[in-house]
């Protein structure tokens, strides 16, 4: 009885750990593409897409990989991330964006859409 109580415990253990790794906010990548207002997600992406010139500095300030991201490689971020992060100033007039433990992510005007780059 003692034996499977701990094996028992050990798998929760174990089940608890890798979940509490999949939600950390490693580059920030909760999903969420629902519009919440006129925008949603899916128009910060495509933004993030057309003012690329504008916003690969703060993307990639390093100045490594400059190209244009691909499509899978902008992921959404809830914008309740905003609350904890720094607002980064006239990175881009279409965007307000913003950096949080390292990972950088931008959003609507009106902070109901946010999303990042991999690797930024």
């Amino acid at each position: 009885m003692k034996m499977k109580i701990c094996t028992l415990y050990g798998g929760l253990t174990m089940v608890l750990m890798v979940v509490l790794i999949m939600m950390t906010p490693t580059a920030l990548q909760a999903q969420f593409d629902t519009s919440l207002g006129t925008e949603s997600c899916s128009d910060v992406k495509r933004k993030i897409t057309r003012n690329w010139t504008q916003l690969r500095s703060f993307f990639r300030p390093g100045g490594e990989n400059l190209r244009k991201p691909k499509t899978n490689e902008i992921y959404c971020v809830s914008p309740a991330y905003t609350k904890n992060a720094m607002k980064k100033s006239a990175v881009s007039m279409d965007l307000a964006c913003y950096s949080l433990q390292g990972s950088n992510f931008c959003c609507d005007s009106r902070l109901q859409a946010c999303a990042g780059v991999m690797g930024g």
